[in-house]
């Protein structure tokens, strides 16, 4: 080993750790000049950082034959060394070119910074079940943290998800979801680590503007995260100031566990099925366990909550306790979290009834997070019920501007222009909700009622047979409801009569029960005297549906009532009680009275 230490010095090997990064630097210099000067590939500064690693070995050999104490002549072995390193060379730089992706720019072209992106769902290139809740909540967390961008648009998580089947074609994507960039990746669990493979790609010239390989241990999947984050920042040359909310993709948790339970609540409530929400609300309560300063669990709870209550799908006024409490702390601890303010809005809008308190919740929901189409179409509905007609269509055009197929914008859009008796409209926006998402049943209810309601019967009846066959002849009372409610604008008495027998065979059933599909039975029967019990029997009992009962007022819809809410007097005594907001004038869209 002394021998081998005295013969590395006398031939002066240092000098290679020494002389050759240089020449590689003066080369890269070089190869950046023409780059930036002639428009070439950008591949070629790597293609030569590895062409200089390959060869490094042959320069090691080279000072060694040749040093100080060397000066050997060549021979036929070392010659033959440099050749098969100069073959290396060629394949390695040949693998790379043909596998990294094709770069159109070159370092000095000026492109302008992108300005819109989407987030695409990770691929779960696995297929492992288990870690689809990784594969949507970080392409979420990340949607989250650019929409507290300035000056850069991010797709909605509804609009870019559901073109998860499309993710590798960019230009579909492009001209889709109007972006000039995408982010999309891939995750995989090996053993116990996390390995997500991420790139940023600009729409414009289809060059990649970064690309990374990340791994991480499962249980610090926050740590991911922030490494995309700031790879972002740096891809879409973002100016993020210190002065601006330092909002993470973690959303306000240093701890690993709370934001991994977190991740599972937030995918499971988003479930049609109410175990998989119970589940993920069990998920959630675990998060806030761990980290009792976490806001998004307390968001998600006050939301989820709220929703189940009002659908009557969860009951306890110690659920409805704990949606309150969650909301309230979740914007105590982050009183810039969108999502907490929209939650409290649902509460004060049909727990509370205060009603100035709900626009202020929707308002700030709004100026937090334009870019989210939730507060626009939630809004859109309560200004709707409020009879703050022209304000709710305004609402809805914010909520599909955003989002142009969100199933809930769309339904929004058309339910503010059926209330302002603009049928035709109503119906196009319905259709085209029924169009893009036909697993709803309700898109084929409404779509029928605005055929019927703008004198398309036919097409009416068409819609209402194949969502009456896709319920098994067995629509629940509001669903019957509706249905009836078109065949009697259409005038088609059998099957409206076969509606109302279903809606009564209901509520004989469970007479005590205060659906609001026997409201709209009583209404379409123009039995205003129950009708009117059962509205003081709901703003008694302080139920959900309290916000809708105003809307019998209106006399353009085709109701047995219509022409005679506004005159009786326990009717408008009821709405004097509720203290409602200032409405529109009505007379704008058809009132009479």
């Amino acid at each position: 080993m002394q021998h081998l230490i005295t013969e590395l010095k006398e031939r002066r090997i240092w000098r290679v750790l020494v002389a050759y990064p240089s020449l590689v630097f003066v080369a890269l210099q070089v190869v950046e000049f023409f780059v930036n000067n002639y428009n070439l590939d950008a591949r070629l500064l790597t293609a030569t950082i590895v062409a200089a690693v390959v060869l490094l070995p042959a320069a090691f050999i080279w000072n060694w034959r040749h040093g100080e104490v060397g000066a050997q002549a060549f021979s036929k072995g070392e010659a033959g060394v440099y050749v098969m390193s100069a073959v290396l060379a060629v394949a390695a730089v040949g693998w790379y070119w043909s596998t990294a992706p094709a770069s159109n720019r070159s370092l000095a072209q000026d492109f302008e910074p992108v300005r819109s992106v989407a987030v695409m769902p990770f691929e779960n290139a696995g297929e492992d079940a288990d870690v689809q809740y990784l594969c949507d909540g970080i392409a979420e967390s990340l949607i989250n943290w650019l929409a507290t961008i300035p000056d850069v648009k991010v797709v909605s998580k509804g609009a870019s998800f559901r073109l998860r089947d499309d993710t590798g074609d960019t230009e579909k994507l492009a001209d889709a979801l109007g972006v000039d960039s995408v982010i999309r990746g891939k995750l995989e669990l090996i053993g116990d680590q996390v390995v997500v493979s991420a790139s940023l790609v600009d729409t414009r010239d289809n060059s990649q503007l970064w690309g990374e390989r990340l791994v991480q241990p499962s249980e610090d999947v926050i740590f991911l995260e922030r490494s995309i984050v700031a790879a972002i920042k740096d891809g879409l040359r973002l100016k993020v100031s210190d002065s601006q909310p330092a909002h993470s993709a973690s959303g306000g948790t240093e701890n690993p566990a709370a934001y991994e339970h977190y991740l599972r609540g937030h995918y499971l409530i988003q479930s049609t099925n109410i175990e998989s929400v119970i589940g993920g609300l069990d998920e959630l309560r675990k998060a806030i366990k761990v980290d009792p300063q976490f806001a998004l669990p307390y968001a998600d709870i006050a939301d989820s909550l709220s929703q189940m209550l009002y659908y009557g799908l969860l009951h306890g006024d110690e659920l409805l306790g704990e949606a309150r409490n969650a909301a309230y702390t979740a914007i105590a601890l982050a009183p810039e979290l969108a999502e907490a303010h929209t939650a409290l809005a649902m509460i004060r809008q049909h727990f509370e009834f205060d009603w100035s308190a709900v626009d202020e919740a929707y308002e700030a929901a709004i100026a937090l997070s334009p870019q989210s189409p939730a507060p626009y179409h939630r809004y859109s509905i309560f200004l709707v019920l409020t009879l703050r007609i022209d304000e709710a269509r305004e609402m809805a055009s914010r909520a599909i501007a955003v989002d142009a197929l969100d199933s809930s914008s769309l339904h929004a859009v058309g339910l503010t222009n059926m209330f302002s008796s603009d049928f035709s409209a109503a119906a196009s926006a319905f259709g085209d909700w029924n169009r893009f998402h036909p697993n709803s049943r309700w898109s084929y209810i409404k779509h029928a009622l605005a055929l019927s309601l703008d004198g398309q019967c036919d097409t009416a009846l068409a819609q209402a047979n194949t969502v009456e066959t896709l319920l098994d002849g067995a629509p629940s009372p509001l669903m019957d409801s509706w249905l009836a409610w078109g065949f009697k604008v259409c005038g088609n008495d059998d099957k409206y009569a076969a509606s109302i027998a279903r809606i009564r065979a209901a509520q004989r059933e469970n007479p005590e029960d205060l659906n609001p599909g026997f409201l709209y039975m009583y209404a379409l029967e123009g039995d205003s005297d129950k009708l009117i019990d059962m509205i003081e029997a709901v703003v008694r009992s302080r139920e959900p549906i309290t916000p809708f009962v105003q809307i019998f007022v209106l006399d353009y819809l085709g109701w047995g009532v219509s022409g005679t809410m506004a005159a009786n007097p326990r009717y408008m005594a009821i709405l004097e009680k509720l203290s409602f907001p200032a409405h529109d004038d009505l007379g704008a869209y058809g009132q009479i009275h």
